[in-house]
């Protein structure tokens, strides 16, 4: 049993990975913002099916974007768990499609507090105890646009792409001390609520210098996201979680790619690709780093 705390857990992966992790015995710590008002709804469904379950799945209010409500959800994880934080999921996360010159300042900042900054923020709140158990867990739900940049999704594939950097480095940093640090990068889910989701930009009518270039681009990307009886079951990415949770320490793969489709061979390429450039540069410098 394990103790792990899961960020953005109201929907999509999160709920599922949620449950998926509960029933396998582990306590889970469901972290969203809102509990008491527009997450109220969905906070008391995932304590009722705890409950129906008899299921180990605590709602706790968090903010990845604030300092003040992480420190404060930690207070109360570690409390509740005594001071043992086995695995972090950065899960928490939002998007904004649309070309880049329409987003604001506000927009891109915002997209990158969240996915990358409000990542590193629960990385160090939960690194002083793995450090003292000298064992830990970080897991990233990253994303397959981390590799494959595509238009109109130009600010998210870049926050993708930044938390897959920082989790990577972590990678090196961490493993020798008993800690890893892996990636899951999933592809389209279009049965996922991500883009009912989303935010829309600030400034759409930038759209219109660019007439109908965009318009292939658009229902291309609409498409990949309109459900389908072929569209991949959201669930493997929770299982796959939950194999990687279950994996013995330093035998988990750095990258995780799932449901990229017939471009996932090319997106394991470039991950196997970026990780043998990393194992030359360190050789070439001397450094001994774990794989």
């Amino acid at each position: 049993m394990k103790r792990i705390i899961l960020t953005g857990s109201s929907s999509g992966f999160g709920w599922l990975t949620a449950k998926t992790l509960a029933k396998q015995g582990h306590i889970v710590y469901a972290t969203m913002r809102n509990v008491t008002t527009t997450n109220a709804a969905v906070a008391q469904t995932i304590r009722q099916w705890a409950i129906d379950h008899d299921a180990a799945i605590r709602v706790v209010e968090l903010d990845v974007t604030s300092d003040a409500s992480v420190q404060q959800a930690m207070a109360e994880i570690a409390d509740d768990a005594n001071g043992q934080i086995d695995v972090l999921i950065n899960n928490a996360g939002i998007v904004i499609t649309g070309l880049n010159e329409s987003l604001s300042t506000e927009q891109a900042n915002q997209i990158f507090q969240v996915n990358v900054l409000g990542a590193d923020r629960m990385i160090k709140a939960v690194l002083p105890y793995m450090h003292a158990q000298k064992s830990g867990l970080l897991m990233h739900l990253s994303s397959g646009l981390a590799r494959l940049h595509l238009p109109l999704l130009g600010a998210y594939s870049a926050s993708k792409a930044a938390i897959d950097a920082l989790a990577e480095t972590y990678h090196y940093e961490l493993r020798a001390l008993g800690i890893d640090s892996v990636i899951v990068q999933p592809g389209a889910y279009p049965t996922t609520d991500l883009l009912t989701k989303q935010i829309n930009p600030a400034n759409p009518g930038v759209e219109e210098v660019y007439g109908e270039t965009i318009l292939p681009i658009k229902r291309g990307i609409a498409h990949m996201f309109t459900p389908t009886e072929k569209s991949p079951d959201p669930q493997e990415v929770a299982d796959l979680i939950a194999r990687l949770v279950e994996t013995p320490a330093g035998e988990r793969p750095l990258w995780n790619a799932i449901g990229i489709g017939g471009v996932q061979p090319y997106v394991e390429q470039l991950n196997q690709g970026t990780q043998q450039l990393a194992a030359t540069v360190f050789n070439a410098i001397g450094v001994t780093v774990p794989a």
